[in-house]
Protein backbone atom coordinates (compact mmCIF):
# COMPACT_ATOMS: atom_id res chain seq x y z
CA UNK A 1 0.00 0.00 0.00
CA UNK A 2 1.58 3.47 -0.85
CA UNK A 3 1.65 5.78 2.00
CA UNK A 4 0.91 8.42 -0.02
CA UNK A 5 -2.25 7.34 -0.90
CA UNK A 6 -3.40 7.73 2.83
CA UNK A 7 -3.64 11.31 3.15
CA UNK A 8 -5.54 11.29 6.52
CA UNK A 9 -4.67 7.81 8.66
CA UNK A 10 -7.48 7.98 11.08
CA UNK A 11 -10.91 9.63 11.10
CA UNK A 12 -11.29 13.25 12.44
CA UNK A 13 -14.25 12.06 14.28
CA UNK A 14 -12.38 9.79 16.17
CA UNK A 15 -11.12 12.35 19.73
CA UNK A 16 -9.06 9.33 21.19
CA UNK A 17 -6.80 9.21 17.52
CA UNK A 18 -6.80 11.96 16.18
CA UNK A 19 -5.85 11.99 12.10
CA UNK A 20 -2.37 12.06 11.38
CA UNK A 21 -1.59 12.66 7.44
CA UNK A 22 2.15 11.03 6.50
CA UNK A 23 3.71 14.23 6.52
CA UNK A 24 2.99 14.53 10.22
CA UNK A 25 4.06 11.06 10.60
CA UNK A 26 7.64 11.73 9.40
CA UNK A 27 7.55 14.65 11.56
CA UNK A 28 7.50 12.86 14.43
CA UNK A 29 10.00 10.40 13.11
CA UNK A 30 12.13 13.06 12.49
CA UNK A 31 11.58 14.46 16.19
CA UNK A 32 12.16 11.00 17.77
CA UNK A 33 15.51 10.49 16.29
CA UNK A 34 16.93 13.68 17.18
CA UNK A 35 15.77 13.07 20.79
CA UNK A 36 17.20 9.56 20.66
CA UNK A 37 20.49 10.84 19.06
CA UNK A 38 20.85 13.41 21.97
CA UNK A 39 19.85 11.22 24.47
CA UNK A 40 22.10 8.20 23.56
CA UNK A 41 25.05 11.16 23.20
CA UNK A 42 24.46 12.40 26.81
CA UNK A 43 24.26 8.55 28.04
CA UNK A 44 27.22 8.04 26.60
CA UNK A 45 29.51 10.77 25.99
CA UNK A 46 28.74 13.63 28.77
CA UNK A 47 29.70 13.13 32.24
CA UNK A 48 27.98 14.38 34.23
CA UNK A 49 24.71 13.88 31.71
CA UNK A 50 23.22 17.04 30.37
CA UNK A 51 19.35 17.21 32.44
CA UNK A 52 17.81 18.84 29.13
CA UNK A 53 19.21 16.35 27.12
CA UNK A 54 17.95 13.75 29.22
CA UNK A 55 14.64 15.61 29.55
CA UNK A 56 14.00 15.30 25.94
CA UNK A 57 15.47 11.94 25.43
CA UNK A 58 12.42 10.79 27.25
CA UNK A 59 10.08 11.84 24.55
CA UNK A 60 11.80 9.20 21.74
CA UNK A 61 10.42 5.96 22.41
CA UNK A 62 6.27 6.52 22.90
CA UNK A 63 6.63 8.47 19.72
CA UNK A 64 8.21 6.02 17.91
CA UNK A 65 5.97 3.31 19.48
CA UNK A 66 3.18 5.87 18.20
CA UNK A 67 4.20 6.21 14.68
CA UNK A 68 4.54 1.85 14.70
CA UNK A 69 1.15 1.56 16.08
CA UNK A 70 -0.41 3.58 13.74
CA UNK A 71 1.34 1.79 10.60
CA UNK A 72 1.36 -1.70 11.87
CA UNK A 73 -2.37 -2.37 11.72
CA UNK A 74 -2.77 -1.03 8.06
CA UNK A 75 -2.36 -4.67 6.46
CA UNK A 76 -2.60 -7.31 8.92
CA UNK A 77 -1.87 -9.62 6.17
CA UNK A 78 1.84 -8.49 5.87
CA UNK A 79 2.14 -8.21 9.94
CA UNK A 80 4.26 -11.89 9.65
CA UNK A 81 6.26 -10.52 7.15
CA UNK A 82 6.85 -7.09 9.12
CA UNK A 83 7.50 -9.40 12.28
CA UNK A 84 10.11 -10.99 10.51
CA UNK A 85 12.03 -7.97 8.85
CA UNK A 86 11.86 -6.86 12.87
CA UNK A 87 13.37 -9.78 13.87
CA UNK A 88 16.23 -9.46 11.97
CA UNK A 89 17.09 -5.61 12.47
CA UNK A 90 16.89 -6.85 15.73
CA UNK A 91 19.55 -9.05 15.86
CA UNK A 92 21.75 -7.08 13.62
CA UNK A 93 21.55 -4.68 15.51
CA UNK A 94 22.65 -6.76 18.75
CA UNK A 95 26.08 -6.45 18.44
CA UNK A 96 26.64 -2.66 18.02
CA UNK A 97 23.73 -1.78 20.42
CA UNK A 98 25.85 -3.92 23.09
CA UNK A 99 29.34 -2.28 21.98
CA UNK A 100 27.68 1.20 22.19
CA UNK A 101 26.84 0.74 25.91
CA UNK A 102 29.07 -1.91 27.43
CA UNK A 103 29.37 0.33 30.04
CA UNK A 104 25.90 1.13 31.05
CA UNK A 105 23.74 -2.11 30.38
CA UNK A 106 24.75 -5.67 30.98
CA UNK A 107 25.59 -8.28 27.66
CA UNK A 108 21.69 -9.44 27.87
CA UNK A 109 19.84 -6.33 27.83
CA UNK A 110 18.04 -6.27 24.43
CA UNK A 111 17.67 -2.88 22.27
CA UNK A 112 14.37 -1.62 21.60
CA UNK A 113 13.53 -3.30 18.56
CA UNK A 114 12.82 -6.66 20.20
CA UNK A 115 9.57 -4.17 21.64
CA UNK A 116 8.56 -3.98 17.62
CA UNK A 117 9.52 -7.27 16.88
CA UNK A 118 7.86 -9.55 19.38
CA UNK A 119 4.17 -6.85 19.77
CA UNK A 120 4.41 -7.67 16.10
CA UNK A 121 5.00 -10.87 16.25
CA UNK A 122 1.99 -11.29 18.83
CA UNK A 123 -0.17 -9.47 16.51
CA UNK A 124 0.81 -11.97 13.15
CA UNK A 125 -0.09 -14.99 15.84
CA UNK A 126 -3.27 -13.10 16.76
CA UNK A 127 -3.74 -12.66 13.48
CA UNK A 128 -3.38 -16.16 12.13
CA UNK A 129 -3.81 -18.11 14.45
CA UNK A 130 -6.48 -16.56 17.16
CA UNK A 131 -6.34 -17.52 20.85
CA UNK A 132 -3.68 -20.21 20.54
CA UNK A 133 -1.62 -17.43 18.38
CA UNK A 134 -2.63 -15.06 21.47
CA UNK A 135 -1.45 -17.20 23.79
CA UNK A 136 1.92 -18.04 22.26
CA UNK A 137 2.38 -14.28 21.63
CA UNK A 138 1.87 -12.92 25.49
CA UNK A 139 4.04 -16.26 26.67
CA UNK A 140 6.68 -14.92 23.90
CA UNK A 141 6.58 -11.11 25.16
CA UNK A 142 6.49 -12.54 28.58
CA UNK A 143 10.24 -14.56 28.27
CA UNK A 144 11.31 -10.92 26.60
CA UNK A 145 10.48 -8.71 29.55
CA UNK A 146 13.21 -9.62 31.57
CA UNK A 147 16.32 -8.54 29.04
CA UNK A 148 14.01 -5.57 27.76
CA UNK A 149 13.93 -4.38 30.88
CA UNK A 150 17.82 -2.89 31.61
CA UNK A 151 17.89 -1.01 28.11
CA UNK A 152 14.41 -1.05 26.45
CA UNK A 153 11.67 -0.21 28.98
CA UNK A 154 10.57 -4.44 30.28
CA UNK A 155 6.87 -4.70 30.63
CA UNK A 156 5.85 -0.79 30.37
CA UNK A 157 7.58 -0.51 27.12
CA UNK A 158 5.58 -3.76 25.92
CA UNK A 159 2.26 -2.35 27.35
CA UNK A 160 2.39 0.58 26.04
CA UNK A 161 2.89 -0.73 22.47
CA UNK A 162 0.21 -3.10 22.30
CA UNK A 163 -2.10 -0.74 23.88
CA UNK A 164 -1.85 1.88 21.30
CA UNK A 165 -1.74 -0.93 18.97
CA UNK A 166 -5.24 -1.38 19.85
CA UNK A 167 -6.16 2.07 20.39
CA UNK A 168 -5.28 2.59 16.65
CA UNK A 169 -6.60 -0.65 15.19
CA UNK A 170 -10.46 0.51 15.32
CA UNK A 171 -11.38 -2.16 18.03
CA UNK A 172 -14.04 0.81 19.47
CA UNK A 173 -14.92 -2.18 22.68
CA UNK A 174 -11.33 -2.26 23.91
CA UNK A 175 -10.07 1.16 23.05
CA UNK A 176 -10.57 3.51 26.38
CA UNK A 177 -9.07 0.45 28.43
CA UNK A 178 -6.37 0.60 26.24
CA UNK A 179 -5.91 4.52 26.27
CA UNK A 180 -6.30 3.53 30.44
CA UNK A 181 -3.17 1.21 29.89
CA UNK A 182 -1.45 3.58 27.51
CA UNK A 183 -1.28 6.39 29.72
CA UNK A 184 -0.85 3.84 33.16
CA UNK A 185 2.63 2.34 30.85
CA UNK A 186 4.07 5.70 29.67
CA UNK A 187 3.92 7.44 33.31
CA UNK A 188 6.04 3.76 34.17
CA UNK A 189 8.64 4.03 31.28
CA UNK A 190 10.92 5.99 32.99
CA UNK A 191 12.12 6.78 36.94
CA UNK A 192 9.02 4.72 38.61
CA UNK A 193 11.66 2.56 40.57
CA UNK A 194 13.38 5.83 41.94
CA UNK A 195 9.76 7.94 42.37
CA UNK A 196 9.61 7.08 45.87
CA UNK A 197 13.21 8.08 47.07
CA UNK A 198 13.61 11.42 44.78
CA UNK A 199 10.20 12.15 43.90
CA UNK A 200 10.71 16.05 42.58
CA UNK A 201 13.69 14.75 40.82
CA UNK A 202 11.91 12.10 38.99
CA UNK A 203 8.72 14.03 38.01
CA UNK A 204 10.43 16.80 36.94
CA UNK A 205 13.28 15.04 34.75
CA UNK A 206 11.42 12.00 33.93
CA UNK A 207 8.05 11.11 34.26
CA UNK A 208 6.73 14.60 33.98
CA UNK A 209 8.80 14.64 30.01
CA UNK A 210 7.85 11.02 28.90
CA UNK A 211 4.09 12.17 29.75
CA UNK A 212 3.77 15.54 28.22
CA UNK A 213 6.75 15.73 25.60
CA UNK A 214 5.00 13.37 23.03
CA UNK A 215 1.51 15.01 23.41
CA UNK A 216 3.46 18.65 22.53
CA UNK A 217 5.35 16.93 19.82
CA UNK A 218 2.34 15.42 18.26
CA UNK A 219 0.09 18.82 18.51
CA UNK A 220 2.92 20.41 16.28
CA UNK A 221 3.37 17.44 13.64
CA UNK A 222 -0.30 17.76 13.21
CA UNK A 223 -0.43 21.70 12.77
CA UNK A 224 2.96 21.87 10.69
CA UNK A 225 1.67 18.82 8.50
CA UNK A 226 -2.78 18.85 8.50
CA UNK A 227 -4.17 16.36 6.60
CA UNK A 228 -3.13 15.45 2.77
CA UNK A 229 0.28 16.58 3.80
CA UNK A 230 2.70 14.15 1.83
CA UNK A 231 5.85 11.76 3.82
CA UNK A 232 9.06 13.28 2.94
CA UNK A 233 11.31 10.15 4.54
CA UNK A 234 11.90 7.06 2.90
CA UNK A 235 9.77 3.80 4.27
CA UNK A 236 12.16 1.84 6.56
CA UNK A 237 14.10 4.61 7.59
CA UNK A 238 14.10 4.25 11.28
CA UNK A 239 15.52 0.39 11.83
CA UNK A 240 18.26 1.68 9.52
CA UNK A 241 18.99 4.80 11.54
CA UNK A 242 18.76 3.33 14.32
CA UNK A 243 21.27 0.89 13.58
CA UNK A 244 23.66 3.16 11.78
CA UNK A 245 23.92 5.70 14.67
CA UNK A 246 24.40 2.98 17.11
CA UNK A 247 27.61 1.83 14.59
CA UNK A 248 28.99 5.16 14.71
CA UNK A 249 28.69 5.44 18.53
CA UNK A 250 30.71 2.10 19.41
CA UNK A 251 33.05 2.91 16.75
CA UNK A 252 33.80 6.39 18.43
CA UNK A 253 33.59 4.74 22.14
CA UNK A 254 35.89 2.58 20.55
CA UNK A 255 38.23 4.72 19.15
CA UNK A 256 37.99 6.99 22.35
CA UNK A 257 38.99 4.23 24.90
CA UNK A 258 41.95 3.36 22.27
CA UNK A 259 43.28 6.99 22.07
CA UNK A 260 42.82 6.69 26.51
Amino acid sequence: MNPKALPVILPERNRLTPALSPGALDVIKVTALLAMLADHINTVFLHPPVPELYMAGRMAFPLFVLVWAVNVNRTPERLQHRATRLWIWAAVTQPVFALAFRQHHPWWALNILFVFAGVTQLLALKHHAGIRGTIAGVMLLAAMVCPLRPASYGLPGILLALSLAIIFSGADRLRLPAVIIALVSLSALNGITHIAARPAETLMFATLPTVLLPFVVLRAARQLMPAGSARFMPGGFFCAAYTGHLVLLGLMMSALSTAG
